[in-house]
């Protein structure tokens, strides 16, 4: 009786033993399985805008994948100096990169990024409202994280004072508006845009030629601004005129994009004419601007009652040469989900391209003027329809100089832009 209750005993020991290292062995597997990446190690590459919304998600991500994350982030040109370096070595520049709207021709004939189309679900690429703008061949090469499409921000108290009721719609009649302000005594310099020999002083002229119903060049990158009645020739000799009228402060040509942002929020300037997306957290904050109960966001000044305007798009994409695709395709995940393109927005100005939510920013007040800025979303076109040159990025640089230069009266209207147009067709023929 006791040998029978004494291997009772044995064998009940064994089966619980058994079933402990059973029951571990499913938790082992249980938690592979839900941070099948752990232990992976991964770098990210980035501008310097996208620091500190990023750092602050880092530790989340590392806890929920078990994944660790190097963050890079280096300026613009060096950026992109060290992805195209490293692509053309074979080599990953990052696990995961920064990938410019106009990088997807040159990128995608070169084949140095990984197609992600599998990576995502069909209901994340239906939400995503710019995935076109990463297309190439049907592949889409990187995830869309900053919607910066360009919009118009007025002061509406110095409309008021010049006794304007009503923001004109209208570019040229936004400049007679911006000649009564100043006029009136209700701002010196009316008109916020850079003329500096920085890209950003190329922006306005951009999306003006496109809110005026044109196009830069046609289809086979010829240019069409050198046309007096063209849209594109209008646009500059509107950005020329304000300038020469002193609607626009005397030191813009010293101005980059964010000193325009900086003066606007600080009252200085009645019309910022081509606004990030994402001036809209800073402009309306009352602890960030002095102008946040008189601001108002409008759609880009046109012409004949129509218009339109481009987006700068940024996004992240993957090194075809990565060794870690997967965790890679993990932290892109992450920064899509809905709670923290939210906070990316609110917190950081990074304008999403998910309509889930947009809309939901819109329905909880979190994006101040969003009726508008919902209708803004839908007159976005692609810059160049036909797809960006692969000279595109030398030439805007160039543009930049002669559009400062002209400012400054080394260069007349005509002569700078028949420079910008011969500019254009040499690097064209170059190709």
């Amino acid at each position: 009786m006791k040998l029978k209750k004494l291997l009772a005993v044995r064998m009940a020991g064994i089966m619980s033993i058994s079933m402990i290292a059973c029951s571990s062995g499913n938790t082992e597997k249980e938690a592979s399985t839900d941070k099948p990446y752990a232990g992976e190690e991964i770098t990210v590459l980035l501008p310097p805008w996208y620091e500190e919304g990023i750092t602050a998600a880092i530790p989340d991500f590392e806890e929920k994948t078990g994944i660790t994350v190097n963050l890079e982030i280096m300026e613009w040109d060096a950026l992109k100096d060290r992805i195209v370096t490293s692509c053309s070595s074979g080599k990953a520049p990052a696990d995961v990169t920064e990938f410019s709207w106009d990088w997807v021709s040159t990128f995608g004939a070169s084949g140095w990024y990984e197609p992600l189309n599998d990576y995502m679900d069909e209901s994340f690429w239906e939400d995503c409202i710019t995935k076109e703008s990463y297309n190439y061949d049907g592949n889409y090469l990187a995830v869309p994280i900053y919607n910066d499409f360009r919009m118009t921000y007025v002061n509406k108290d110095d409309f008021k004072k010049a006794g304007i009721d009503e923001v004109p719609a209208d570019a040229d009649k936004i400049l007679e508006a911006a000649k009564k302000i100043k006029e009136s005594g209700a701002e010196e310099y009316p008109i916020s845009l850079p003329l500096s020999a920085t890209a950003g002083t190329t922006t306005p002229w951009f999306m003006l030629t496109k809110s005026m119903g044109g196009e830069l060049f046609d289809e086979n990158y010829k240019p069409l601004f050198t046309d007096k009645e063209s849209a594109g020739y209008k646009a500059m000799k509107w950005i020329m005129d304000a300038y020469e009228a002193e609607l626009v402060d005397p030191a813009a040509v010293d101005y980059q994009g964010t000193d325009i942002v900086d003066h606007y929020k600080n009252g200085d300037g009645s019309i910022d004419i081509a606004g990030w997306s994402g001036n809209v957290t800073e402009y309306f904050n009352k602890e960030k601007s002095s102008i946040a109960d008189s601001v108002e966001v409008i759609k880009v000044p046109g012409a004949n009652g129509e218009t339109r305007t481009y987006s700068l798009l940024e996004g992240v994409g993957i090194p075809s040469s990565s060794e870690h695709k997967e965790a890679a395709a993990e932290f892109i995940k992450y920064i899509n989900t809905e709670d923290f393109l939210k906070t990316f927005f609110t917190d950081y100005g990074i304008f999403p391209s998910s309509q889930k939510v947009i809309d939901s920013l819109i329905e909880s007040g979190d994006l101040p003027g969003g009726e508008i800025v919902s209708e803004v979303l839908g007159t976005i076109e692609p810059l160049f329809p036909q797809g960006a040159p692969e000279w595109y990025g030398t030439w805007e640089g160039e543009t930049a100089t002669i559009m400062n230069q002209m400012a400054k009266g080394e260069l007349t209207l005509d002569q700078g832009l028949q420079a910008i147009a011969d500019s254009a067709e040499k690097l064209n023929s170059e190709k």
